[in-house]
């Protein structure tokens, strides 16, 4: 019963607050990704590609010295639709209770660069993390088009166990992802939507996406409380690209060693 009234008064917070995109955010949440497509031809504004391990060096009453390496981190990227082969998904553990982690997605190219797409709840200057500011719509929705080394390096600085798993898809499919990430990258830079620990997190934006294009039934459960999950319910569905006998050992091979 108390759960039910706490979600019930987190989801009216949720309803009654408005979100901002006028603020002093955090480091590497100070742009938003915009998304162009014109034919065959892509361009990302505002793509992340922040050398995290540097930034970290330098000491953290130094603002303007570190503002200034992230504005660096970030540029235009150009590539073509059609390159886009692949698609991997990522599960980055941060917690001790296995069931909490943060899922991203890479989208890899013919000569191997790869697109990381990471949805996060975006932060205002000195704020961190929390799942009670997650309950209680404290940050906004930020989809983050990065580079592999900017979203591995990251979680690797934090210490956290990332596993990356290749996914059974057609190379149309997961140009067609693409697009719809494109579109709603676009959406959220125009009209800035709430974060929400439950219903709208990293989990459940990916797979709201992915809905649009397949049939495949993704746990619900997994999709809203256990986002740590997400590679044993891939795995169930017969969705990642490796031989295994069982989902141990493939997350044994999907464990992310530099």
């Amino acid at each position: 019963m108390l759960v039910v009234v706490l979600t019930a008064i987190s989801m009216l917070i949720y309803f009654i607050k408005a979100p901002s995109s006028n603020t002093h955010w955090a480091l590497g949440h100070g742009q938003l990704s915009s998304v162009s497509i014109d034919g065959d031809n892509v361009e990302i504004k505002h793509y992340r590609d922040i050398d995290w391990a540097k930034l970290e060096q330098i000491p953290s009453d130094s603002i303007q010295t570190r503002k200034q390496l992230e504005q660096q981190g970030y540029r235009t990227h150009k590539f073509l639709l059609s390159d886009i082969k692949s698609l991997k998904v990522a599960v980055s553990h941060f917690s001790a209770i296995s069931q909490i982690a943060h899922l991203f997605i890479f989208f890899e190219l013919k000569d191997k660069t790869v697109i990381g797409v990471s949805v996060e709840a975006r932060r205002e200057l000195g704020e961190e993390y929390s799942l009670t500011g997650g309950l209680t719509a404290r940050f906004e929705v930020i989809y983050l088009l990065a580079s592999h080394n900017d979203l591995v390096g990251l979680r690797q600085l934090k210490g956290e166990d990332i596993y990356i798993y290749p996914i059974k898809i057609k190379q149309k499919e997961a140009q067609a992802l693409f697009k719809v990430v494109a579109q709603r990258t676009n959406k959220l830079q125009k009209n800035p939507e709430l974060y929400h620990l439950f219903f709208k997190n990293c989990t459940t934006e990916i797979v709201d996406l992915v809905n649009q294009l397949s049939d495949q039934k993704y746990s619900r459960f997994v999709q809203y409380f256990a986002p740590g999950d997400a590679g044993k319910a891939l795995y169930d569905l017969g969705m990642i690209d490796i031989q295994a006998k069982s989902f141990k050992e493939v997350q044994q091979r999907a464990l992310y060693r530099p």
